[in-house]
């Protein structure tokens, strides 16, 4: 095998001119690779390349970068053949798993970021303030942080061994009365979102990101679960300056269980899907409506549009707080259109349509925004909501790489796609009918990876990406059982014990992940 140390050489002066900028060890290591013809291989569940270094740019041979650059970042780096082969020294992991809860009010803690900062591993917690993570042995000793919004950081110690069932707990953060009370330099709540809309242009992903994703999907009657898919999801946004329309998604691997959900008639059916035309453009595709971005479609394309039309809401301001070190301003708003019978929304006590825009105190970025649209009781409908008078429910969170903002997770609870009620009197009036089931779903969206460099995306193909159009809760794809056995989301987010005995009262999910696959109908 030929090596190249001259190009070697001027890959080391191109680096060295924009030494300032940081840059993953997968970086490093890919473009190695490619000067030398070389192909890259490691275990992602294995090996972490997305920590960011600055490795001294000395004029070193091939064999003495790597060596150095396995030294600082404690791999191990090899050539074999036509192969460069990175391996983790120590693969062990320790298995960490437990509940944040808040401090005060005992409640757990939902979507809180964990993160080791030297590192970057890292996890946020499920809808149960839950988590699991599987960290590398060699960073035993280290802090691992627990983050939320409003709440000062709180961390524990990696341990040698496995620890499970961990409670730890995260302080509501203090902050003086002033900054609760007074806007800042005398703006009104609503100039905050005027402002927050008006720099989104600035301060979000303007050029195409690549993003890794992982989908998970649960369907529910009352408490027991009846439905799940997850995937792993490559995703391509254009920016935002381009249509979301433009957005690609490929399915890199699913699995889909046996769905016990007690589906509509074909006479409701036909309405159902009618609607969803109207809503949704007439596509279906469960993975598309999970990347359902606020702020990417902030012009035209989210309910309501409390970003944007202010003729239509009322906003309030509802104090600084704190995310991690970053001060943000919490801003109310409430869907207030005025009706034809000249009465404003907002005056109907018996209806909330609303939520929260969490904005940044220094350059006015949107890190946060959760919807809620919620009956009371004393409202005639309010028996017909999914779950304690909430219709929909949503959290959309955002991450700053590199002074820009990408989208972090979403979550959402939502009607199912069968009946929403099972009922005992079916065939009596409206008003007579008793609800005997109510049929939900529980989405969460969350993004592991973001490349932004041009030269490390996976061009995503038009004949790969999804079909905006395609059922996908009825398409079969084809299942690979050894991705989902070293899945790492999966090991963190792993699948409460009752989801399991749920969904297996018939058969395995196993088996029922191989009957929902292509190569099941195959055959």
């Amino acid at each position: 095998m030929k090596y190249k140390p001259l190009v070697f050489l001027l890959l080391f002066s191109t680096l060295c001119v924009t030494a300032n900028a940081q840059k993953t060890i997968h970086y490093y290591l890919d473009s190695v690779a490619q000067l030398n013809s070389l192909e890259l291989t490691y275990s992602e569940d294995l090996v972490n390349l997305q920590k960011t270094i600055y490795p001294e740019m000395d004029s070193l041979s091939l064999d003495d970068y790597i060596s150095k650059l396995a030294l600082s970042c404690h791999l191990d780096i090899q050539r074999k053949d036509n192969y460069l082969i990175v391996t983790n020294p120590n693969a062990q992991t320790i298995k960490i798993s437990g509940t944040l809860i808040d401090l005060s009010s005992g409640e757990p803690q939902p979507f809180a970021h964990i993160s080791q900062r030297n590192w970057g591993t890292g996890s946020i917690t499920n809808s149960e303030g839950e988590f699991e993570l599987n960290i590398p042995s060699l960073l035993v000793g280290l802090k691992l942080d627990f983050s939320s919004l409003g709440y000062a950081d709180t961390s524990i110690i990696i341990p040698r061994t496995d620890s499970l069932n961990l409670i730890v707990h995260i302080r509501p953060k203090p902050f003086n009365l002033n900054e609760v009370l007074v806007l800042p330099n005398g703006n009104t709540a609503e100039d905050l979102v005027r402002l927050a809309s008006k720099r989104i242009k600035r301060n979000f992903h303007r050029k195409t990101a690549q993003m890794e994703a992982f989908y998970r999907r649960t369907g529910f009657r009352d408490s027991t679960f009846v439905q799940l898919i997850e995937a792993a999801l490559l995703i391509e946004d254009k920016g935002i300056d381009m249509p979301t329309s433009t957005t690609k998604i490929q399915i890199e691997e699913v699995r889909k269980s046996q769905s016990y959900l007690i589906q509509r008639s074909a006479k409701y059916k036909w309405a159902f899907d009618k609607m969803e035309k109207m809503i949704h453009g007439g596509h279906r595709n469960m993975f598309y409506r999970a990347y359902n971005n606020p702020v990417r479609a902030y012009k035209s394309e989210w309910w309501y549009q409390p970003l944007t039309d202010y003729e239509n809401f009322n906003y309030e301001f509802e104090g600084a707080m704190w995310l991690d070190t970053i001060k943000v301003y919490k801003v109310l708003f409430e869907y207030n259109a005025l009706y034809p019978n000249g009465k404003r929304a907002s005056i109907n006590k018996s209806t909330f349509h609303g939520g929260h825009i969490y904005i940044d105190a220094n350059d006015y970025g949107i890190h946060k925004m959760d919807y809620l649209f919620r009956l009371t009781p004393k409202h005639k409908n309010a028996k017909f909501t999914i779950k304690e008078g909430i219709f929909d429910q949503s959290e959309i969170s955002y991450q700053k790489i590199e002074g820009k903002y990408y989208l972090k997770y979403i979550s959402e609870f939502a009607p199912s796609n069968a009946k929403n009620f099972i009922f005992e009197n079916p065939d009596a009036d409206q008003n007579e009918k008793v609800i005997k089931h109510r049929q939900w779903a529980e989405t969460l969206l969350v993004i592991t990876n973001v490349v932004t460099e041009r030269q490390e995306r996976q061009r995503i193909s038009n004949k790969s990406k999804l079909d905006l159009h395609e059922n996908s809760y009825e398409t079969n794809y084809p299942y690979n059982p050894d991705f989902w056995e070293n899945y790492s989301m999966i090991k963190q987010k792993p699948l409460p014990g009752k989801a399991i005995e749920d969904l297996e009262w018939e058969k395995s999910l196993e088996l029922q992940f191989l009957e929902n696959s292509t190569s099941h109908v195959e055959n």
